[in-house]
């Protein structure tokens, strides 16, 4: 596993993009992002590539413009924001690729990046559409 980006957040594997967590060996809890104790029995973790794939578990829509000292270029559009588990856990996080109202629970999605080195940005879009295009 070699990470090609400077936070911790992200990695490559086989070339495609991955989250990277943190899993505890004493109790096996995962989380991300990533931290040095586990939040259940206080054991030092360890580093966890976690799913590229997973399902809409909730989700809902960002109807407010955020507040200083964030920024949006141009005019603010909603965006829907979900918790999306990968099996493993639970992780927030922007859906993008359909329009806000068009996303259902069990939506199957997939991890989506862009950015660089310094700032990267992740997103899940949605997995059956992916299939679409391949097909």
């Amino acid at each position: 596993m070699t990470s090609t980006y400077s936070i911790d957040l992200l990695t490559l594997v086989d070339g495609a993009p991955r989250l990277i967590g943190a899993r505890c060996p004493s109790c096996a809890k995962h989380v991300f992002p990533a931290q040095a104790a586990c939040a259940r029995c206080g054991a030092t973790t360890e580093s966890a590539v976690l799913p590229a794939e997973g399902t809409v578990w909730s989700w809902t829509v960002q109807r407010l413009a955020p507040k200083p000292p964030f920024t949006v270029d141009g005019e603010f559009e909603p965006f829907a924001v979900a918790y999306v588990d990968l099996g493993l856990l639970k992780v927030e996080s922007r859906l993008a690729g359909r329009a806000p109202a068009e996303w259902r629970i069990g939506d199957r999605v997939r991890l989506a990046v862009a950015g660089d080195d310094r700032s990267p940005a992740y997103w899940f879009e949605s997995a059956s559409e992916f299939d679409e295009v391949s097909a």
